[in-house]
């Protein structure tokens, strides 16, 4: 008989101990009212601030069920839909770590998974897909609805259907073609949306995926307010890009993730720090998979400093250590400000928010201030440090 006596209640002891590896030893909150409802294979809809561990609750019950479940997996028996190459990644990095080297009672049990990412190469794909017939797929709904339209990919015996980021895969640019995935699927499997953030927009529209449905939301932004400070700093448009000089000048931050909407601002922002040996890396939509994984795999391993992204980098990435967030333009919906702030404050760490604004953007952020019950701090640089302006009253 199986021990279920670790990280929680159902979910087999050899998780548990691959989990402690990462020092994951309690579940989160969502992750002890989803991981239940999801091993009773009951299709749910769940919403929870960034960094509280989405992904492993939707992906340890799964593999956890098709492991009980038994039976062939020479087929693919679960879909992971997400928006972007960089969280499709992660996704399936997340996965190999939990399939690697599966002892059961001491028996091997072998699941293998693919990434299918429109920006890959799809031959190389179809060929993973031919060789390895992986149980577990990560992938974008555009490479995923070619492959199935080839007669590459079958999906009459999926079991699951996950969508990650649902909000965005439920938006103008990217819900047709959710929906006709889901319309290949056979009615009758589980499936699970997330993410961070529910517009209301979105919710008719993954309610008509979904079906009969389980919700679940949290409610609570402790790690947005309790564990991320948030900073302003107002500078003119022409001078955002000299005050985000002077604060990592001042800060010397370990690692700093930078937004900023257009990509030739992106382009700016990276050429200037670079010029001041700052090192720096950009990405956005309009670089090459090649391009845009050399910038991300040099900044997690620490070799740059800073980031600059568009939002791209903001949907359900997972980079380890980030200690600050500098957005150069403060957006309009509060969703997007989530988004940014939750790629630090991760795994119980502290971070710092900081928006540099001129007086519309400020606006902005007094806006989403109220709006998310935050404490935002005006902050000047004087004399290479970041003061309080009270210090000069």
């Amino acid at each position: 008989m199986r021990n279920y006596t670790g990280f929680i209640e159902g979910i087999d002891d050899f998780f548990s101990e691959r989990l402690r590896q990462k020092n994951i030893q309690t579940p989160t909150a969502i992750q002890k009212m989803v991981i239940p409802r999801i091993l009773d294979k009951k299709n749910i809809l769940f919403r929870s601030e960034t960094g509280t561990g989405k992904t492993l609750a939707y992906l340890l019950p799964v593999l956890q069920n098709i492991i009980n479940d038994g039976g062939p997996t020479d087929h693919c028996r679960i879909l992971v839909a997400a928006p972007t190459l960089e969280l499709c990644s992660q996704i399936k990095k997340e996965m190999d770590f939990l399939l690697k080297d599966i002892e059961i009672n001491g028996c091997p049990v072998k699941i293998k998974s693919l990434l299918a990412s429109g920006a890959g190469n799809i031959d190389r794909q179809i060929e993973g897909i031919r060789k390895d017939k992986p149980a577990v797929i990560a992938a974008n709904t555009g490479r995923l609805l070619r492959l199935v339209n080839m007669n590459k990919l079958k999906l009459h015996r999926l079991e699951y259907l996950i969508l990650d980021e649902a909000d965005r895969l439920a938006s103008d640019e990217h819900w047709e073609e959710t929906s006709e995935l889901a319309g290949r699927v056979n009615p009758g499997i589980v499936k699970i949306a997330c993410s961070a953030t529910l517009p209301k927009k979105s919710r008719p529209r993954l309610d008509s995926i979904l079906g009969e449905t389980l919700v679940m939301e949290s409610d609570e932004q402790e790690i947005l307010r309790n564990q991320i400070t948030h900073w302003a700093f107002w500078a003119e448009e022409r001078d955002k890009i000299n005050v985000l000089r002077s604060f990592l000048s001042a800060a010397h931050p370990k690692k700093v993730l930078v937004f900023s909407e257009r990509a030739e601002s992106i382009q700016q922002i990276v050429s200037k720090l670079n010029h001041h040996k700052y090192g720096a890396a950009g990405i956005y939509s309009g670089i090459g998979k090649k391009e845009r994984k050399t910038a991300l795999d040099n900044f997690r391993a620490g070799r740059i400093p800073v980031l600059v992204s568009s939002d791209l980098a903001a949907r359900g990435l997972d980079i380890e250590n980030i200690t600050h967030i500098v957005t150069m333009d403060v957006p309009e919906d509060s969703d997007v400000y989530i988004h940014r702030a939750g790629r630090t404050a991760r795994a119980g760490r502290k971070g710092v928010m900081l928006s540099i604004g001129n007086e519309k953007d400020l606006h902005r952020l007094r806006v989403i201030e109220k709006k998310l019950s935050l404490v935002v701090y005006p902050k000047i640089l004087y004399r290479g440090r970041i003061c309080s302006p009270d210090e000069f009253e």
